[in-house]
């Protein structure tokens, strides 16, 4: 996939509601059956909210209808660290470590915090490699947030290249539902690219928005020394993305900001 080179930049008014970075592993099964107490106590003061909760891979039906099944796809834990203001939220599993957050700054930092984390799980668990690396973007463009008409069309602020049906003057006052789902490849990895149109609560009212949401991934052996590299590639790759994607008028209302330091 080749995009334009974009100055980088912090959007004031920022659309981004969610960033997940997530690293996979095989099997490590201490992590399931032995409290991670050891890893709590190096990231608590960040993460100082513990939740456990299990998953299981049955559903309650199936494990009804046969219960060897059941008995044998045991639920495994989940072990879920908060931030105090619950914005922040670190996921331990046997197979998974993932850091979410719904106050994303600048990639910088958000690197740093996963890096600081993954030292640790590092130490603790000895991962031999990893065997998926991923990074996801979740942009949800509401034009209330940007002071705008609700009847200020999508075609000013949606690009051509990802919807022409919303430039069409045939089709555009009538769409009611948009939605598209690509898998790109790219240079390191793949990009699954989710847009379209979604309905958002805000409130007791519900507001009409762009969604997109584009997740990143590598799904083949990573070694250790090689993640950050890859995690800076999609960094780079989904700006150039969602700036392709939308117009000059849409970029320039969400008020961008130089990125200093």
């Amino acid at each position: 996939m080749q995009l334009p080179d974009y100055q980088r930049v912090i959007y004031k008014r920022t659309p981004l509601i969610e960033v997940i970075a997530q690293l996979r592993f095989p099997t490590i099964l201490r992590i399931n059956n032995q409290e991670p107490f050891e890893f709590q106590e190096k990231i608590r003061f960040d993460y100082p909210i513990f939740q456990k909760s299990d998953f299981s891979n049955t559903s309650p039906e199936i494990a009804l209808f046969d219960p060897q099944i059941g008995s044998i796809l045991q639920p495994y834990n989940i072990y879920n660290f908060l931030s105090e203001d619950s914005k922040w939220k670190l996921s331990l599993e046997l197979e998974n470590l993932t850091l979410a957050t719904t106050e994303y700054k600048k990639y910088e930092d958000f690197k740093e915090k996963f890096a600081k984390i993954s030292s640790v799980f590092e130490e603790i668990y000895q991962p031999y490699f990893y065997i998926r690396l991923g990074l996801r973007y979740r942009d949800l463009i509401l034009r209330s947030n940007l002071k705008m008409n609700q009847d200020k069309p999508w075609s000013e602020l949606i690009s051509p290249q990802i919807a022409s049906e919303l430039h069409s003057s045939e089709l555009s006052g009538s769409i009611r539902t948009l939605v598209k789902s690509l898998e790109i490849e790219l240079d390191v990895g793949k990009v699954n690219f989710n847009h379209g149109l979604v309905m958002s609560q805000k409130g007791s009212f519900e507001e009409p928005g762009y969604l997109f949401d584009a997740d990143f991934f590598v799904d083949n052996k990573i070694n250790q020394g090689e993640i950050w590299n890859v995690f800076d590639n999609f960094n780079q790759t989904a700006g150039k993305l969602f700036r392709w994607s939308i117009t000059e008028e849409l970029h320039t209302a969400m008020e961008p900001q130089p990125i200093l330091g």
